[in-house]
């Protein structure tokens, strides 16, 4: 979580087709549990011969695109902790109505293992390189990034990246590239102290006009800029370059780990190592859980939750300002997937909630439940793969829509992305 975020924190699709029948590229569909007809956000989607796919949503519901040189493949949707399903292209003639079956092989009890759960770690540490992509490769992945204030949607952006990944060997980082890019269409205003904001705006105004000053009407706009740092946090959330500090052997002693329940993963059985730091590590307190393949030691998926501590010195400033803020909270998910016996990349999220008081001695007090996400998911992978040109390389301090480079001719509706 970069510090441009934290500070923030304090401080503060369009659809893909009009119907399957007038698209048969697309199909759509709804995965739940089967057991309790829950909702299954965030499953797989995607072809079995062919590394092109999307996931569900937070309702379970997904649209798929699909090649038409690829509708003689099989569609695969798939859970951790659930036997997959898997159908035939071909013979989709309608909506999908996907009910996993949770798999027999999750253990009831704590694994017995022979192994400690940092033995698991120290493994997969030391046998990351062979079970990740030891080639260069190229993807194509959307992003999304979400700012919702008392549930009312303030900001949303999309976009559509081809990443050039080196390989593992290389300490070079990933190179980023932006084909598309779109804002929201009407998104709402910010409303958390917005009736002082535009007071003091309109006073500076009137002062310029007194004075005689010219005045540009953009610097007396009311509108707050919702920018909360772009993609560059998400679409690096690649453990080949950056390692959270319970995956780090220094930090080890700060956290105690355990084990979780197994269970399995299109036919991989996965070791769950719980983790929770004793204490704050520069203000950030977090615990979750990591998968790890018993076969290879492969790393599948982090779910990492934290609370941000509100440093001491900060407390009485907020005070003095009337504010009170609940701890900030954030979750974080970096997940996998297996193509020919290798684990590439799969889904990079980042959530975040805040909610902010401001006391007033007058009037009523002012609140704002701030929601900030953001989600990268690989599209498609690709072994035929160019560096990408200096020129276009995507620069996360620059705006996104002055950086489209789509020399690939690509559009929005040849990709998969996260339904509304």
């Amino acid at each position: 979580m970069s510090i441009k975020k934290i500070i923030f924190c304090f401080l503060l699709l369009a659809v893909i087709f009009d119907s399957y029948s007038q698209n048969k590229s697309v199909i759509s569909g709804t995965i739940s549990n089967k057991e309790n007809n829950d909702l299954l956000p965030f499953a797989s989607i995607t072809l079995k011969n062919y590394p092109i796919g999307t996931i569900s949503n937070e309702n379970g519901d997904f649209d798929f695109y699909i090649p038409n040189s690829k509708q003689k493949d099989t569609i695969l949707v798939s859970f951790i902790g659930f036997i997959s399903y898997e159908v035939p292209v071909s013979s989709v003639q309608n909506r999908l109505t996907i009910k996993l079956r949770p798999t027999n092989e999750i253990l009831t009890e704590v694994v017995i293992s022979p192994l400690s759960p940092l033995d698991y770690i120290r493994r997969a540490l030391k046998y990351f390189d062979q079970n990740y992509p030891q080639n260069s490769y190229q993807s194509l992945a959307y992003y999304r990034e979400k700012f919702i204030e008392n549930g009312a949607v303030i900001n949303k952006e999309e976009g559509v990246f081809k990443t050039f990944y080196p390989s593992t060997i290389d300490s070079a980082k990933n190179q980023h590239q932006l084909l598309l890019y779109r804002p929201a269409n009407d998104p709402q205003q910010f409303q958390f102290m917005r009736e002082w904001f535009e007071k003091k705006q309109e006073k500076q105004k009137k002062r310029a006009i007194k004075n005689g000053e010219d005045y540009d009407e953009d610097e007396f706009s009311t509108d707050i800029d919702m920018d909360f740092g772009g993609p560059e946090s998400v679409i690096e959330l690649d453990l080949k370059h950056e390692k959270d500090n319970f995956l780090k052997q220094e930090y080890f002693k700060k956290y105690d780990y355990s084990f979780g329940d197994e269970t399995v993963f299109n036919g991989d059985t996965l070791v769950t190592i719980l983790f929770k730091a004793k204490k704050s590590i520069e203000y950030i307190k977090d615990h979750g859980k990591i998968l790890i393949s018993k076969d290879n030691y492969a790393i599948v998926r982090i779910e990492q939750n934290a609370k941000f501590k509100i440093p001491f010195l900060i407390k009485p400033i907020l005070f003095t300002l009337g504010f009170s803020i609940e701890k900030p909270r954030f979750k974080k998910i970096i997940s996998y997937q297996k193509y020919k016996d290798i684990w590439y990349p799969k889904l990079f999220q980042w959530d975040a909630n805040v909610k902010i008081t401001k006391r007033h001695t007058f009037s009523s007090n002012e609140h704002s439940n701030i929601k900030i996400g953001q989600v990268f998911f690989i599209n498609k992978l690709d072994s035929l793969v160019t560096a990408i040109p200096k020129e276009k390389l995507f620069d996360s301090d620059e705006d996104m829509a002055e950086q489209i480079h789509n020399d690939i001719g690509i559009s929005w509706d040849q990709l998969n992305i996260i339904k509304d």
